[in-house]
C-alpha cells in the first residue's frame, strides 16, 4: 500500500491547485485487490494492457491476451496475486523486456478494462516465476497497488474473439534519430484513434526508495477520433489533452518525476497495434494553450522508439457494430501548428466584444450583434470564437455529471458562424451571430434569458444593449468555408450552388451581405440558394434582410425554399434596389431530382432547366 504521494504527484497537485483535499487521496490506492476486482479481472476482460521497462528504463505499453481471445486467461489465487497465461506475438515489447530482465525484478502495471461496459480497474506490482514455451508466457504478478478507476472517457465497443491472427511486424525502430519522423501511415493511424493505453514509470532517487519504491503505472486515454495530435513540425511529438478526471494524477505525477511515457494504440477492427515510447512532459496553462489552444493541460510525448504490428490482437470489434463515444469527451482541439495553416486568427491580447443589440426572429432564434474593442478582419463565411466565461462563470470541478456529462469539460468557449460583418480594408468593429437556443445550453440559455428579460422589461435596450456592459473575450476567428472576394483578372462571373438546412444558412447570410455591400468587386454573381427548413416564415426574411438595400445589380439569385410547412405569406417578398431574385417554394425536402439538375459539378457545367431560366448553360462554378 502507498505510504503517500511521491514527489512527482505532489508537484502536479501543487501546479494544478489540488493540494488540500488530494493530500490524503493516496489511501484510495490499496495494497491488495478487492474481491470485485479479482472476479472482474478473471472473468470479464479479453485482453489486458500492461507496462514494462526496457534496458534503457523506458516504459513500453503491451497488449496481453489469451490464445483464444476469450476472457479467463487470468486467475487470482490470492488477494495480492494475478496469474496470467498469455500468447505474445512478435513485435510486442513484452517479449524483449522479459528477455532482458533476467536477474532483476520485472516491474509491471496493468489495467483491466471491459470496453462493452466502461468498467476498469488498475493494478501494479512485479512479475515472479515466469515460464516461456514458444509464444506462450505463464507468470505471476504480485500486486501491491490496486484501485478502481475513472471510466468517463472509455468508448464503448462490442468485442468478439478472433484467435486466427497472422501478426506481421511492418515497422520496428526501437531507437530513432533526433531528426527522424514517424512514417505518414503511422501518423494517420494515431489521428484515426479514439483510445490509447498509456504507460508511465517512477524511478526512486536515493532515500526516497524506502518510502516511495520505484514502480510503473498504466492508464487509458480516450476521446473522440483524432483527440491525439501529432505535431507537424517534427512528425513525432504526440500531444495528448488531459481531460477532467478523478484528480489523482498518478500518470502525470510519474511523468513529472520520470519524464518518460509509452502508448499502445489498437485498431479494434483490423487488430493492428502501434507501440510507442518516448520522452514526456506535462504542460499547464499558457504553455499548454500555446501548443493546443483552449486546452489547459496536455501531455507531450516525443517518440524515441516505435513498433507497428498488423493483424495481432486476437479480439475484434463485432461486425456490424459501431463505437459509442463517451458523452464526456469534448470536441477535438487542433494544434496551433495545424490551425496556422488555415484561415485562423488567434487574439493573444485582450480583444473584447460588447453586446450591442438583440433581434428576435422566433421564440428560440435571435441575432446578437457585438462591438469589438478594436478592428478585426472577418471573411464572409468565417466563425467567431468567444470566451463566454465572464457571462456564465467558470465551470466547477465535479468527478461525474450523469445528467449533463458535457459540462465537465466545458471551457465556456463557443464558436459561432458570423451572420453579418461589415467589410472594410481596415477591418470591422461590429459583427452579428444568429443563434438557435440550445435546450439546457449553458451559454445560449444565458443569452436568451437576458434577451427575454430585456424584451419584457426594457424593450428599448434590444436595439441598444451597450449600457448593459455585457462584455466577453474574443479568442479568434476561424473557418475556410469563405466567399472568394478576390477573383482572378480573367474571371468576370461566378456561379455557385449553396445548400443549407435550417440555421445552417448563417454563413450564406454573411456572404450575401458582403456581395451587396461590396460593389467594388468586379464580378457577376450567379447563385442558386436551396434551403430546407421547418421555418420558412423565419428564414426567408433573414435572406431578405441579408440582401438589404445595397448594390445588387451584379447579383442574380435563385432562392429555392423546401419545406413541409406553409410559407405563403413569406412569398410576398418583393426585392428592391434592382436585385434580380427569384423565389420559389417546394413541398418536402431537397430531392435527388433537384440536385440532378446540376448534372456535372465536377466538370463545372450547369444544366439550365431550373424554373425561370435565370442562368444560361455552362456557367463556371466557383
Amino acid at each position: 500500500m502507498l505510504q503517500g504521494w511521491h514527489r512527482g504527484v505532489r508537484s502536479v497537485h501543487k501546479r494544478l491547485g489540488f493540494e488540500g483535499p488530494m493530500a490524503s487521496a493516496y489511501t484510495w490506492i490499496q495494497g491488495e485487490m478487492s474481491e470485485e476486482h479479482r472476479t472482474f479481472n478473471t472473468t470479464r476482460i479479453p485482453f489486458v494492457p500492461v507496462t514494462t521497462l526496457d534496458t534503457l528504463g523506458r516504459p513500453w505499453s503491451s497488449i496481453l491476451a489469451g490464445p483464444s481471445g476469450e476472457p479467463g486467461f487470468i486467475s487470482s489465487p490470492s488477494w495480492d496475486r494475478l496469474d496470467m497465461d498469455v500468447r505474445v506475438w512478435n513485435g510486442d515489447p513484452f517479449k524483449d523486456n522479459v528477455r532482458t530482465s533476467h536477474g532483476k525484478k520485472m516491474l509491471l502495471a496493468g489495467i483491466g478494462i471491459d470496453l462493452s461496459s466502461r468498467q476498469r480497474n488498475k493494478f501494479a506490482g512485479y512479475v515472479s516465476e515466469l515460464h516461456q514455451a514458444g509464444d506462450i508466457y505463464t507468470f505471476k504478478v504480485i500486486v501491491n497497488q490496486a484501485i478502481g478507476n475513472c471510466p468517463k472517457y472509455i468508448n464503448v465497443r462490442e468485442l468478439d474473439p478472433n484467435p486466427s491472427t497472422n501478426p506481421a511486424v511492418l515497422y520496428e525502430k526501437t531507437q530513432i534519430s533526433p531528426d527522424e519522423r514517424l512514417p505518414d501511415e503511422l501518423i494517420a493511424f494515431i489521428h484515426a484513434a479514439d483510445t490509447a493505453f498509456m504507460g508511465s514509470s517512477y524511478q526512486a532517487l536515493g532515500e526516497d526508495e524506502k518510502q516511495f519504491p520505484s514502480h510503473v503505472g498504466h492508464n487509458t486515454r480516450g476521446g473522440r477520433r483524432g483527440f491525439m495530435r501529432v505535431m507537424p513540425s517534427d512528425g513525432k511529438t504526440i500531444i495528448l489533452p488531459d481531460y477532467s478526471g478523478d484528480r489523482l494524477m498518478t500518470s502525470l505525477g510519474n511523468i513529472q518525476a520520470t519524464p518518460l511515457a509509452s502508448l499502445s494504440i489498437v485498431n479494434f477492427v483490423t487488430g493492428d497495434i502501434l507501440y510507442l515510447t518516448g520522452n514526456a512532459y506535462t504542460l499547464l496553462g499558457a504553455e499548454a494553450q500555446a501548443i493546443m489552444p483552449r486546452q489547459s493541460v496536455i501531455t507531450r510525448i516525443t517518440v524515441t522508439g516505435y513498433v507497428y504490428v498488423r493483424d495481432a490482437l486476437p479480439i475484434r470489434q463485432r461486425p456490424g457494430t459501431g463505437v459509442q463515444c463517451s458523452p464526456y469527451s469534448p470536441p477535438i482541439k487542433l494544434l496551433a501548428e495545424e490551425t496556422a495553416a488555415s484561415s485562423y486568427s488567434r487574439y493573444d491580447d485582450q480583444v473584447t466584444a460588447t453586446l450591442a443589440s438583440i433581434a428576435f426572429h422566433s421564440q428560440d432564434l435571435a441575432t446578437f450583434t457585438w462591438n469589438t474593442s478594436r478592428n478585426i478582419h472577418i471573411i464572409p463565411g468565417q466563425s467567431v470564437i468567444l470566451d463566454m466565461t465572464d457571462l456564465v462563470g467558470a465551470p466547477q470541478w465535479a468527478h461525474l455529471a450523469p445528467f449533463q456529462p458535457t459540462s465537465l469539460n466545458d471551457d465556456r468557449i463557443r464558436t459561432w458562424t458570423v451572420s453579418r460583418a461589415h467589410l472594410d480594408q481596415d477591418g470591422t468593429n461590429t459583427f452579428s451571430v444568429t443563434l438557435r437556443e440550445k435546450k439546457g445550453g449553458v451559454v445560449t440559455g444565458a443569452l436568451f434569458s437576458i434577451a427575454r428579460k430585456l424584451a419584457e422589461l426594457r424593450p428599448e435596450m434590444m436595439k441598444d444593449s451597450k449600457p448593459l456592459n455585457l462584455q466577453v473575450k474574443m479568442v479568434g476567428i476561424s473557418g475556410d468555408f469563405t466567399l472568394p472576394l478576390s477573383p482572378s483578372s480573367k474571371e468576370t462571373r461566378s456561379f455557385m450552388l449553396w445548400l443549407a438546412g435550417g440555421i445552417g444558412v448563417t454563413p450564406f447570410l454573411s456572404m450575401l451581405a458582403a456581395i451587396t455591400g461590396s460593389p467594388s468587386v468586379d464580378l457577376q454573381w450567379n447563385i442558386v440558394f436551396a434551403i430546407s427548413t421547418r421555418e420558412p416564415e423565419v428564414l426567408i426574411p433573414l435572406v431578405r434582410d441579408a440582401l438589404g438595400g445595397g448594390e445588387t445589380s451584379k447579383l442574380h439569385l435563385v432562392v429555392d425554399i423546401f419545406s413541409n410547412n406553409s410559407m405563403s405569406s413569406s412569398l410576398d417578398w418583393v426585392p428592391t434596389g434592382g436585385t434580380d431574385v427569384s423565389l420559389t417554394a417546394y413541398q418536402g425536402r431537397i430531392s435527388d431530382t433537384y440536385i440532378g439538375r446540376f448534372h456535372d459539378l465536377k466538370s463545372k457545367t450547369y444544366k439550365a432547366d431550373i424554373p425561370n431560366q435565370l442562368f444560361e448553360s455552362h456557367l463556371n462554378i466557383e
